[in-house]
């Protein structure tokens, strides 16, 4: 059965699909993916969002940036309160 236009659901290019109540669901050139995203992301504002490979790389760079962060405000603590780590 073919769908709109002569294509069918598995002819759709790869990329966000509206499936109803708000939510957006990704699907790649394999068929739906388990990736959603809500419409009132912030990342669903600049059309498309990113794909979901982008957005899982960006979530690793911005938890690296935060441990980095962590771990240079931790021995700043450090040096504040006297402490220092013994170095062998």
């Amino acid at each position: 059965m073919s769908g709109f236009g002569g294509l069918t659901m598995s002819d759709k290019p790869a990329g966000w699909y509206y499936v109803g109540d708000g939510t957006l669901r990704y699907r790649d050139d394999y068929g739906w993916t388990d990736y959603y995203m809500d419409t009132k992301d912030p990342r669903a504002r600049d059309w498309p969002p990113p794909k979901p490979k982008t957005l899982l790389q960006q979530l690793r760079e911005a938890e690296a940036a935060r441990s980095l962060a962590a771990a240079h405000r931790g021995s700043r603590v450090a040096m504040l309160f006297g402490r220092r780590r013994a170095r062998h």
